[in-house]
């Protein structure tokens, strides 16, 4: 059963804002390191410790959980998906990681790489890394080759979200020329409508260069505004419950899907096709993944980033 008529499926677009959200973050945060290698190993540190050893432990409780299924079936995951699953590396044949919600942290892990080029080679290098990302985006998309594994992830239009957050940011800290803020907002309104219009549910994630380049821009033209309004009038107070479920999205990210499956699995074989109890399955499945994401962080992720802090130090 399709839910809402398939609206849910704009859900997805979440995926584009946390590009675009990533790139201005870490520009926002490192840009001022380009070209300073001495501070290429706390980059590393913070950046591994933020993403992996959450991963590695829930991608390895999947694998224990699907171990039974695994043993009793002949399609058991190939090493090279499990190896992938670990390191966030693509596989050759398209394989999503064992924990497919993960397929995003693969570009993540990326993006973070050549960030790191950056710090390392300069600020020249990097916009010249930039623009030959945005060469290799283009000629994937237009190409339309096929690829698969690293050149696929490479070329994938996502990435040019990354590039937009990363522009938005260089914009606000001066290092590029302030545009008008009337300007910027035409860009907001332009880019979302125009990728919104554009979007095509059937497609999920294949979205076009165009739809994804139209949704960067109006993204990181929405987060200029918000963090130049910020700027201006001072820090903005947000409620505890929403900066405390932000520290805990990445929690969130990676057990929901599991959670989700779970309670649905279980579940839905109660339904008697009411809509109302499609609905009330939904809700309660949303609302226990939040709340194992939530578990994940305040027992696990979080004091693991604490102690991470202090590591090597």
């Amino acid at each position: 059963m399709e839910l809402a008529g398939g609206w849910f499926h704009f859900g997805e677009l979440g995926v584009d804002f946390f590009f675009v959200l990533s790139g201005f973050i870490i520009a926002h945060v490192h840009g001022g390191e380009l070209g300073m290698p001495d501070r290429a190993p706390r980059y590393l540190k913070r950046r591994f410790f933020r993403v992996y050893p959450l991963l590695f432990l829930l991608t390895t409780f999947k694998l224990l959980a699907e171990l039974p299924q695994i043993l009793n079936s002949a399609q058991s995951p190939s090493w090279e998906k499990i190896l992938c699953s670990y390191l966030l590396l693509p596989s050759t044949n398209g394989e999503m990681p064992l924990i497919t919600a993960a397929w995003t942290l693969q570009h993540e892990a990326l993006f973070y790489a050549l960030f790191l080029l950056g710090m390392i080679l300069g600020r020249k290098t990097a916009a010249g890394i930039m623009f030959g990302w945005i060469a290799l985006i283009l000629a994937g998309c237009f190409l339309d080759a096929g690829l698969n594994g690293m050149p696929r992830l490479l070329c994938d239009a996502h990435n040019v979200e990354f590039v937009f957050g990363v522009l938005a940011s260089e914009s606000l800290q001066q290092r590029l020329r302030l545009p008008p803020r009337i300007l910027v907002a035409c860009f907001m309104i332009f880019g979302l409508i125009t990728g919104f219009v554009n979007y095509d549910p059937k497609l999920g994630m294949d979205q076009s260069l165009t739809v994804r380049g139209t949704l960067g821009l109006g993204f990181a033209s929405l987060i200029w505004l918000m963090a130049d309004h910020e700027r201006r009038i001072g820090h903005l107070r947000w409620p505890r419950a929403a900066l405390w479920l932000g520290d805990a999205s990445y929690s969130i990210y990676l057990a929901h899907s599991m959670v989700l499956m779970l309670v649905v699995g279980v579940f839905s074989r109660f339904l008697k096709g009411d809509g109302y109890e499609a609905y009330g399955l939904a809700l309660a499945a949303a609302l226990a993944g939040i709340g194992a994401g939530a578990c994940l962080w305040t027992w696990i992720e979080r004091p693991m980033l604490r102690w991470s802090r202090n590591f090597g130090s």
